[in-house]
């Protein structure tokens, strides 16, 4: 069962785009960790998630009952 699904999310500050294609799926059961060097959208992947940033195109799809909470840096 997917809990969280996000399909070709692309989003842009300007050129080049920040996130371009991305796409993964966290299943119940599952453990994520999300790592990159800094200024490559590990946050701003983090804010799609949780609903407080809007991608530019794609599709991000948070299952029933799933709660998504981030702490900020």
């Amino acid at each position: 069962m997917q809990l969280i699904s996000l399909r070709s999310i692309t989003l842009s500050y300007g050129h080049p785009a920040l996130l371009q294609g991305v796409s993964f799926d966290i299943e119940r059961g599952e453990r994520v960790c999300l790592i990159g060097r800094n200024g490559t959208g590990k946050s701003t992947l983090l804010k799609i998630l949780s609903g407080e940033v809007q991608p530019d195109d794609g599709e991000c799809r948070v299952g029933e009952g799933v709660a998504v909470a981030r702490l900020t840096q």
